[in-house]
């Protein structure tokens, strides 16, 4: 028995310093990391990769000639006299056609749009998942604080049911008021734990899209802080017509769709191709070039061209929309941070009263001069007020974060979004 003991012991050991140095090996994340690891491992942002790989594949299609043809004469299948076939290769011949004048090179320019198309629609996936990235962290630095204050307020609460047990004891308070007490407690108890439900849940959302597995555990040590919006909304409007990866990329759609228009025109002229000839017969043994010409002789093309031209004025029309929608999101993600901005002062001033009004309620119910009712009404206030400061800070962020991804620009100085 004593060695089962024992052995019970040892294992018991073995598992307190696996948890232990599973504790120590919990990593601390940054902003800056969280960032780094989302751009290099996030799935939408690797899919983006390869797309922009494979036009660069169709880059190189486009700049090649067309293949050449090989052409085989052979003669000799009809049957002879004597009920024989004498199958014998009469010519050969080698073709290679090509594009009208500067046919090539108009595609080619047109594929090179596309590669540039890409990439811009990896700007465009990567303004996303910075901004996802960025409100996750934050989302999760404000989880921590909101536990923080939980934690603070179910400590007033212990200590408030504590007093009120006395008092009751004291014949100064009613049974009544310390049931209220605990009900006031349990809810603090569950608004804590709700919390850090949501902390965990927002760690693994951020794990996923860092590209890691959701349970990978990890702490943040950077705070919440206080931001100002410090560039006006027409330079900021400015600024997204030249950086917005949508409205890049619809600009060189219609430059696409231009050269397009200008490439079915000239396909309209003949495409030339030239050849090499073997000859061998019985009565003929020689070598010959074949030059000539193929052109859209029945249809000139006109259909080609005409779909060209609806396709380049759609285009125009996109661009203009593209711009116009930016402008407005832009208006409209401004308006939100300058909102955020003035409600976070409005909250500054709120948590400095909150903090005087809970120190003044702790006093005048310890001296009897506070009601039971107005003490908890009180201290629900404090509680309130200390967390829509700190939600103030976090939206005021959000804010920020998202007139970033509307405009494509950092608002921070940051090199996050190039």
């Amino acid at each position: 028995m004593s060695r089962k003991k024992y052995a019970l012991f040892l294992l018991a050991v073995s598992a307190m310093l696996c948890a232990q140095r599973q504790c120590s090996a919990e990593e601390t994340i940054t902003l800056e990391k969280s960032l780094a690891l989302a751009f290099e491992n996030n799935p939408r942002i690797i899919e983006s990769r390869k797309a922009t790989m494979a036009s660069r594949g169709d880059l190189i299609t486009a700049g090649s000639l067309p293949d050449p043809e090989v052409g085989f004469e052979i003669g000799g299948l009809k049957r002879n006299e004597d009920g024989k076939r004498q199958v014998n290769l009469d010519s050969i011949e080698i073709r290679q056609g090509f594009d009208p004048p500067g046919v090539r090179g108009l595609r080619k320019e047109i594929a090179s749009n596309a590669v540039s198309v890409q990439e811009e629609s990896l700007r465009q996936a990567w303004g996303e998942i910075y901004s996802r990235v960025r409100q996750t962290y934050n989302k999760i630095t404000l989880d921590k604080k909101e536990i923080e204050l939980a934690k603070g307020n179910l400590e007033i609460l212990r200590n408030f049911f504590s007093r009120v047990q006395q008092r009751l004891q004291t014949g100064q308070a009613l049974k009544n008021e310390l049931q209220r007490a605990r009900i006031e407690l349990l809810k603090a108890e569950n608004a804590s734990l709700a919390v850090e439900k949501t902390l965990k849940t927002d760690k693994a959302q951020l794990n996923l899209l860092m590209g890691r597995a959701m349970e990978i555990a990890f702490d943040i040590e950077e705070e919440l802080k206080e931001e100002k919006l410090e560039i006006g909304l027409q330079k900021l409007t400015e600024i997204a017509f030249n950086n917005r990866p949508d409205v890049k990329l619809e600009r060189l759609n219609l430059d696409s769709k231009t050269k397009n228009v200008t490439k079915e025109e000239r396909n309209r002229l003949p495409a030339p191709f030239i050849g090499f000839q073997r000859i061998r017969e019985d009565f003929e043994n020689d070598y010959g070039v074949v030059v000539g010409f193929s052109f859209p002789l029945w249809g000139g093309n006109r259909g080609q061209i005409q779909r060209a031209m609806a396709e380049k004025e759609a285009q125009w029309v996109r661009l203009e929309a593209i711009r116009r929608e930016a402008a407005f999101e832009v208006y409209e993600a401004y308006l939100e941070a300058e909102l955020a901005q003035k409600q976070l002062d409005s909250l500054k001033k709120s948590l400095e009263e909150a903090n005087e009004l809970l120190h003044l309620a702790d006093l005048s119910y310890s001296e009897g001069e506070m009601d039971f009712i107005n003490y908890l009404d009180q201290v629900r206030t404090v509680a309130e007020t200390r967390v829509q400061y700190y939600e103030g800070l976090f939206n005021l962020n959000k804010a920020i974060t998202e007139l970033e991804k509307t405009v494509y620009t950092s608002m921070r100085k940051e090199a996050y979004l190039k």
